[in-house]
């Protein structure tokens, strides 16, 4: 009887390993390669003539985005989150705000999101390389004195490992960016209903280690304290009380560390959840935005 016993103990077990590494393998593919976000509006749809563009990125992959020009020197390139894309609604926004206000607008799809190549998403380590090629296509057309950017999330932590590395950008916004991606990707699958939620909590180790294979990335790399004391250009943080992935601590931390060295760096914290200023708090994000860009482009 108790060999019966520890037998099925024994294939339950294998069957539960064997049901983590499935799921495992699936979620990693799935953070590796989200699902593409695409629509049929454009910047004319806002009363804005605008270019259909592409930009080939170092590796040789193809971007494509829009070149939004306001009789301006002043350039802010804006970049989207994960799984997200420029149709998104809250970049449909922000292309707005600055259009309308008189700054020149770079949106682009990062790789593997919207319309341009790739098969991969690095979640933001390779994508700060894509963020100088198109620096470099700026200059190319003449919009490369005064440029700043404005990122969203993933797009957030691009925009701070990009002011950490990139020299031609002036200033830069940073809306809701994840601080350590491991933090934030644990946090996502606690909005996950169970009891799926409990089995990619418990592969979460796994599900890490598979997808830095798929992508090439250490996560290491993805951790924004790495970058904080190497921003010294002028930065603004956005933060939500009630963001469900990044939570205001981990930002309050990396704003510490940032302004020991960077007493050009500003933070705003509301109560909106995970990118939801600029729709919650639409006027005074307005304000805030252009006022910063207008300070610092000159």
């Amino acid at each position: 009887m108790m060999q019966l016993i520890f037998t099925v103990v024994a294939a339950i077990a294998a069957l539960l390993i064997l049901l983590l590494v499935i799921l495992s393998a699936s979620a990693s593919r799935r953070l590796a390669q989200p699902p593409r976000h695409t629509e049929k509006w454009t910047p004319k749809d806002l009363g804005y003539d605008y270019e259909d563009v592409e930009v080939k990125t170092e590796d040789g992959l193809v971007l494509r985005g829009w070149l939004v020009k306001r009789d301006s020197d002043r350039t802010v390139i804006a970049v989207h989150g994960y799984t997200s894309s420029r149709w998104s609604d809250y970049m449909r926004m922000v292309l707005d705000i600055l259009a309308r206000n008189g700054f020149n607008v770079a949106v682009f799809d990062m790789r593997a999101h919207g319309a341009s190549e790739g098969a991969y998403t690095t979640l933001g380590y390779r994508e700060v390389r894509d963020i100088s090629a198109i620096v470099d296509w700026l200059e190319s057309r003449g919009l490369g004195g005064k440029l700043g950017i404005i990122g969203y999330s993933m797009g957030g932590a691009i925009t701070l490992m990009a002011l950490s590395a990139e020299p031609r950008l002036r200033a830069g916004v940073a809306d809701s960016p994840y601080i350590d991606i491991r933090s934030s990707g644990r946090n996502w699958i606690k909005l996950v209903k169970a009891p799926l939620r409990y089995l990619l909590l418990a592969s979460y180790p796994l599900v890490v280690r598979l997808t830095a294979r798929k992508t090439g990335v250490n996560p290491e790399n993805l951790v924004m304290y790495n970058y904080a004391q190497k921003i010294k250009k002028p930065l603004l943080i956005i933060a939500g009380r009630n963001d469900e992935l990044v939570p205001l601590e981990e930002v309050e931390k990396f704003y510490q560390l940032l302004r020991s060295v960077n007493p050009n760096a500003e933070i705003w914290v509301n109560d909106a959840r995970h990118v939801a200023a600029i729709k919650d708090y639409t006027s005074e994000y307005e304000k805030r935005v252009v006022s910063f860009f207008s300070r610092w482009l000159q």
